[in-house]
């Protein structure tokens, strides 16, 4: 990214995966990183890695399920250039046990989550008339995927919020970007007992993020050739894309 040394970003989830290495690199681009998590040990764990940033970050503990919390933060902060709403949770599961309580958690905080930090932070935004919302879904999103019955609709969900809204928010010379990443290195993803395709360090996911945060992209998809292959399994034939799917991955 060109140097920002002016310009604000709010990213949620900052505490560790892609949230923390996004919020690295807009730091060493220049930016002043506002940081949003629900974790008071974490916290305290980023802020002592990013102390050579001095006063251009800050953290602020808050849940994204609690909407009055995040309107405090954005009521003591400028209007952010860059809205990062990043924080989410995935928890593998299998869809013929009743866990319903998993299926809500996933809505509350992957959907819902996202929805509270977008309309906290987004009417100074307006009243600035610009800035750019960056979504972060999953190729997950695009497919159904094994043990992901409750994460991959969420992230779908996202994708398909993030389309209505560019349409209302265009006129405010706000863009809206969704990321829908492979697979990144994180605590999430270590849980997983199959392979998977691409797996990346989330370092390189967050400078192919950044390094496209600007382009015309709608949608930054990334390692390129999974989510080609993604792509293509979700247009084709239904009955191909679920045993090409099942042999990969079970």
């Amino acid at each position: 990214m060109s140097e920002s040394k002016s310009k604000i970003a709010v990213v949620t989830g900052v505490s560790e995966g892609l949230g923390r290495s996004i919020s690295y690199e807009l730091l060493k681009s220049g930016f002043k990183v506002i940081g949003i998590s629900s974790n008071k040990n974490k916290i305290l764990k980023v802020e002592k890695n990013f102390i050579k940033f001095k006063d251009k970050f800050k953290c602020h503990c808050a849940d994204v399920r609690n909407y009055n919390d995040l309107k405090v933060i954005a009521e003591q902060i400028q209007a952010p250039d860059l809205l990062v709403l990043n924080a989410g949770i995935y928890k593998p599961i299998e869809t013929d046990k009743a866990n319903i309580e998993i299926y809500k958690l996933h809505i509350d905080v992957n959907f819902l989550g996202v929805l509270n930090s977008y309309f906290a932070f987004l009417k100074k935004m307006i009243l600035q008339k610009k800035g750019t919302i960056l979504i972060m879904s999953s190729i997950a999103g695009w497919i159904g995927l094994p043990k992901a019955g409750a994460y991959g609709p969420t992230k779908s969900a996202l994708k398909s919020f993030a389309q209505s809204a560019r349409y209302d928010l265009e006129k405010y010379n706000i863009k809206v970007k969704v990321c829908s990443p492979g697979f990144v290195k994180t605590k999430a993803t270590e849980i997983n007992s199959f392979y998977m395709p691409g797996l990346m360090e989330p370092e390189e996911a967050a400078k192919i993020i950044l390094k496209n945060i600007n382009s015309s992209k709608f949608e930054i998809s990334f390692p390129l050739i999974f989510s080609c292959l993604m792509k293509l399994l979700s247009i084709i034939p239904d009955r191909w894309s679920y045993l090409l799917i099942k042999k990969i991955v079970m």
